[in-house]
């Protein structure tokens, strides 16, 4: 975090806001002022950017105390701390926000506030269109006492006071004489801005350059942060992670879905594959039973049709195979169901299936003006015409 906005808002609408651009890298303000009211705050939407808000709240509205739980600190213990403040506070403490800041054991040191009090302040900053990312008692951004000492600011007409790391108060600067001289023992007060008259103590002054570089120099650690519980704070990819976490998983469940689909209509093309592969490997060895080696029939068959077109025609398989193969594919109506060949007789035995009797007769007398042709076992099945042809050379 190299370059934040501080805000310090009050307890009320119409206090004053006072606010600092602080650069941590180079431990200097960059830019600081002051608001009439907590509805000039959307004047820092410029200023903040895309720097981190850190904002203080008025420790006068936050209630410090350090209470001893019956067990461990976990869910149960946490949703009873508000009535262990019952006897200690005036409010109703189902309406209280607890932060718990520090814990040991069964001691533990919480800081309380009213939820309508949240409310109030994270409505102003959404209304500026800012968002704060640590919520913090202003009280405890003072420097840590030393030797029981009590930290001292004074910031417009209140004075912040820091009792001790998790303890603090915030006076109204009328008020603090009389609520100094309430402590019947006085430690030494440590002041960063000018003593007020009329206080009788031992005051120590260390004046600062301005209140809000001080407090920006002394944040508390996170446990400080008030945005705890339902005010925990979202970062902005959450919230729209949120927003569209249903479409993602549809769109990944489509996605899925498409995926399983083409890898079913792939294993279906590979089997069907696998099968034409096996068709052709079993035709290839009908067609050349005395080739025992066949790796790729269709390379194979290849070689063969290209060697026979480097040599002169004759009475064998594949020069009779080249003269009829045409003759099927011109005869329309007319389908081939199994051919096998008799290298004894040069003789090819072709069942096939016709439309009708018309088209097996057109095929035959086509056929029968190359070759010598007898048909057996004709059969009218099915609306179709199904039977043996043998078709061989007349030389």
């Amino acid at each position: 975090m190299n370059e934040f906005l501080l805000i310090r808002l009050g307890s009320r609408h119409q206090d004053n806001v006072y606010w600092l651009v602080w650069s941590a890298t180079q431990q200097e303000v960059i830019a600081s002022g002051q608001l009439n009211n907590a509805t000039q705050l959307s004047e820092l939407a410029e200023r903040a950017g895309h720097r981190p808000v850190i904002v203080l709240v008025p420790g006068c509205d936050v209630i410090f105390r350090e209470l001893t739980l019956p067990g461990r600190l976990n869910a149960q213990t946490m949703q009873a701390l508000p009535f262990m403040l019952e006897d200690d506070v005036a409010s109703d403490v189902e309406k209280l926000h607890i932060t718990v800041l520090q814990h040991q054991g069964q001691q533990v040191k919480i800081a309380a506030v009213e939820q309508e009090q949240m409310q109030h302040w994270l409505s102003w900053l959404s209304n500026a269109g800012l968002t704060a990312q640590q919520l913090l008692p202003d009280v405890l951004a003072l420097p840590q006492p030393t030797d029981n000492g009590w930290s001292l600011l004074q910031l417009g007409e209140q004075w912040l006071i820091r009792q001790n790391t998790w303890q603090g108060a915030v006076v109204d600067g009328s008020w603090l004489p009389v609520w100094i001289s309430s402590h019947e023992q006085l430690p030494r007060l440590q002041s960063y801005t000018p003593a007020p008259d009329g206080i009788a103590a031992e005051w120590q002054i260390s004046l600062c350059e301005l209140p809000m570089q001080l407090l920006a120099q002394n944040l508390p650690s996170e446990q400080a942060n008030l945005l705890q519980g339902v005010y925990r704070s979202v970062a902005p990819w959450k919230k729209q992670w949120a927003r569209w976490r249903l479409p993602a998983a549809l769109a990944g469940l489509w996605l899925l879905l498409g995926v399983i689909n083409q890898g079913i209509e792939y294993a279906q093309l590979h089997t069907q594959q696998q099968q034409l592969q096996q068709q052709m490997t079993s035709l290839y060895r009908q067609l050349f039973p005395e080739e025992k080696r066949v790796i790729n029939p269709r390379v194979q068959l290849k070689q063969h049709l290209d060697a026979l077109q480097q040599t002169p025609l004759s009475n064998s398989f594949l020069s009779q195979l080249a003269s009829l193969a045409p003759l099927l594919h011109e005869t329309s109506g007319l389908e081939l169901q199994q051919l096998q060949f008799d290298s004894s007789k040069q003789e090819f035995r072709l069942q096939i299936s016709a439309r009708d009797f018309l088209t097996l007769e057109q095929f035959r007398q086509q056929a029968s003006t190359i070759f010598e042709t007898e048909t057996t076992n004709m059969q009218n099945q099915d609306g179709k015409v199904r039977g043996m042809l043998m078709v061989r050379s007349k030389s």
